[in-house]
């Protein structure tokens, strides 16, 4: 089974390109006093913009959940893998804070995001934690 991301992460991707297209016109051709900070102000917002619209876009291309029958592999956006073997799970909590999944495995934490919250079900709930049994009930 292969999770990845929707679509939606792709077209806000290209919309936050798009947006920084839009700055760079604005930068190179409308931007006519570079003073008061508006250069800065630009610039940041384009580098934020162009950014964001990389990340989303190489998440929605890289990034895979592999789920097998003995491990589960995880491609970040950097195209690095990491596998996690059922039987070395020592247990999979919920942080509140950041609204992730934490599988903790081999006294290492891997970081995954709820949007793909299936993978707990592949996952013996005797290991659960209380605040992911919260979040399950």
């Amino acid at each position: 089974m292969d999770l990845k991301p929707g679509k939606l992460i792709l077209f806000f991707g290209l919309f936050c390109f798009a947006i920084s297209l839009l700055l760079i016109y604005v930068l190179f051709f409308v931007l006519k006093e570079y003073e008061n900070g508006g250069l800065l102000s630009v610039l940041l917002l384009f580098i934020g913009f162009f950014s964001i619209g990389l990340y989303l876009t190489l998440h929605y291309y890289k990034y895979r959940i592999i789920i097998g029958d003995k491990s589960m592999i995880i491609k970040n956006e950097l195209g690095t893998k990491k596998e996690i073997y059922w039987t070395d799970i020592e247990k999979v909590d919920y942080n509140k804070t950041f609204n992730m999944i934490i599988v903790l495995s081999n006294k290492k934490k891997k970081w995954i995001s709820p949007i793909y919250g299936h993978i707990v079900d592949f996952i013996d709930p005797k290991k659960y934690s209380e605040n992911l049994k919260q979040l399950i009930k």
